[in-house]
């Protein structure tokens, strides 16, 4: 609870008749008299009148007001906590603040009595309106931003002015336990990859094990492959192998030698049994008589105990006449009926102006000022895009990287060319003048196209380079043209576009806003045509560089036109 700061000290009749003296006064408080008709007046400076005024005074009652300097400490948490962007998660302010009575008339008038609550009241507005510009990783910036606002003494409605505030802003519950959480995450991955070398030359290590333990392997099996060649392969002979393997299993070999006699035995019983069926219904068929039957039983029971030679039997059988073999075909005797395709030796023309894919792509976005303010330049700037086109167009090899949009803005953006690769024979696209510019438009169709864009080419190429922006504008932002939140949103994208910003005419100085940082910002220093011209050949010429530097693989140069000057320096 903030404690109680009065600022009306006092309240009494001013008595028409007095042989008394007025009350004397502090100096740091002011004497404010109100007159019957209800208006405030502060004599010299806030001193009571003198006794002699007093005698027959149109004055109807006296207040002293407190005009020291006043500090409060205050605390912006729990309902009074400050959002971020977004109102996900909030700030927690401590807030050092000093103020005092500078309009002691304007306290009466408004019976501010207590000054704590009115500046409590006009910060938390004040700092909630910043706060909630910025997310929970730019609580400096948030900072800065407040301090910036209150670098100069306030005003407050009540006669109050405000001076020397200090802000010191912090994170809710919830935020804290976000950027713990994104830290902690951020140096589990560091120490995952100072892991991974380690990781690698082990598994590395353990795969030269496995790989010698797999030859050693191979080379017993094969050593053994070689001793067993040539040996029976038989039960009996199994077994023996086993007992010498494994000397001490003599059981295990005799239990393996009885179940082998009784698979044998068993099998004897089946085959008997089968014979037995098969001259059961020879027998009954009729199909060989009882006499013919004794021989074959005599002979199937001596092949069923491996005393005699397999069973023969004879019958004449009339083999299938084969059909003729059909004859021969080359291998490139042409089929019947179809004709022999015509095979030249020679191979195919290869067009040798074919380019091969580019290592990187390169985006490029020219937006030009098409609004009332830019038609002085408007047609020589229109021959500077012919230009652009034709300078790419006869460059293939280093134009090769660039995807180039042209675009004209005024209370809209129109898209003149599409973002695409620069044809051989291109179609030139051309600005028409219209009203007047809105930036608030520019930077929110920057912001919805841009990164949209840069996602579609990652769909054509694996390497996309960080979009261009270059942007001539030429009209001074309106009043009412509040910009600065759409092109805050743009730059703070992931992948946020380098824009180059050239001021003409009024804009000169107003590029330096737009620009990504002050060392991309121009302004001309010619007259309108002279610039123009110099506008046109920085642009062929950068676009060049760029794509020569995609090629290579290197960083993209930093802009240096001729004839122009940094916005916002010295002329």
């Amino acid at each position: 609870m903030t404690e109680t700061i009065s600022l009306l000290l006092k309240q009494e009749p001013v008595k028409r008749v007095t042989l008394a003296p007025s009350p004397a006064r502090a100096p740091s408080v002011a004497v404010v008299y109100a007159r019957r008709d209800g208006d405030l007046e502060v004599l010299d400076g806030g001193k009571p009148m003198r006794w002699s005024d007093q005698m027959f005074t149109k004055y109807s009652t006296r207040y002293e007001v407190d005009i020291s300097d006043h500090h409060v400490d205050l605390k912006f948490e729990g309902d009074t906590a400050l959002p971020t962007e977004g109102d996900v998660y909030q700030f927690h302010a401590t807030c050092s603040a000093n103020f005092r009575v500078t309009d002691p008339a304007e306290v009466v008038r408004r019976n501010v009595r207590d000054g704590a609550p009115l500046v409590h009241g006009y910060l938390l507005r004040m700092f909630r309106a910043i706060t909630r510009q910025y997310s929970i990783e730019e609580a400096e910036e948030a900072e800065a931003a407040i301090h910036a606002q209150l670098r100069r003494d306030t005003l407050l409605h009540g006669g109050i002015t405000l001076y020397a505030v200090a802000v010191r802003l912090s994170l809710d519950e919830a935020g804290r336990k976000y950027l713990q959480d994104v830290e902690q995450a951020r140096r589990d991955e560091k120490i995952k990859a100072a892991q991974h070398h380690t990781n690698v030359n082990d598994v590395a290590r353990q795969s030269q094990l496995d790989l010698l333990q797999q030859t050693g392997q191979h080379l017993l099996q094969d050593r053994e492959r070689a001793l067993l060649s040539g040996q029976s392969m038989d039960a009996e002979s199994l077994i023996r192998l086993h007992l010498q393997r494994n000397p001490g299993d003599t059981a295990g070999a005799m239990k393996m030698l009885a179940e082998v006699e009784d698979a044998r035995e068993a099998q004897r019983v089946r085959e008997n049994e089968r014979w037995e069926g098969l001259l059961e219904k020879l027998a009954n068929s009729g199909i060989a008589q009882p006499s013919d039957l004794t021989p074959l039983l005599d002979a199937a029971v001596r092949h069923v105990e491996g005393s005699g030679p397999p069973i023969r039997a004879t019958a004449t059988v009339h083999s299938p006449q084969q059909p003729p073999e059909p004859a021969a075909i080359g291998w490139d005797a042409p089929l019947a009926g179809v004709p022999a395709p015509e095979v030249s030796m020679v191979p195919p023309a290869v067009n040798a102006n074919a380019l091969a894919a580019p290592p990187n792509l390169c985006p490029v976005y020219v937006v030009v000022d098409e609004s009332e303010a830019a038609s002085p330049w408007l047609d020589r700037l229109n021959e500077a895009v012919g230009d652009l086109y034709r300078a790419l167009a006869g460059q293939p090899r280093d134009a090769a990287p660039l995807r180039l949009a042209v675009c004209g803005f005024a209370e809209d953006v129109a898209v003149r060319a599409k973002l695409a690769a620069v044809e051989a024979d291109p179609r030139v696209p051309r600005l028409t003048g219209r009203g007047p510019a809105s930036y608030t438009a520019l930077f929110e169709w920057l912001r919805d196209h841009v990164a949209a864009d840069a996602e579609a080419l990652r769909a054509e190429h694996p390497s996309v380079r960080r979009p261009l922006v270059v942007l001539l504008s030429a009209g001074t932002p309106a009043g009412v043209d509040d910009w600065a939140p759409a092109h805050r949103q743009l730059l703070g994208q992931l992948r946020r576009p380098d824009i180059v910003a050239f001021g003409f005419g009024g804009a000169g100085e107003a590029a330096a806003s737009f620009a990504l940082f002050p060392e991309y910002a121009f302004t001309a220093e010619d007259a309108p045509e002279t610039a123009a011209d110099r506008f046109a050949t920085f642009l062929r010429g950068y676009l060049l560089a760029c794509g020569q530097a995609a090629l290579a693989g290197t960083e993209s140069p930093l802009p240096a036109p001729v004839g122009f000057r940094p916005a916002g320096g010295p002329a």
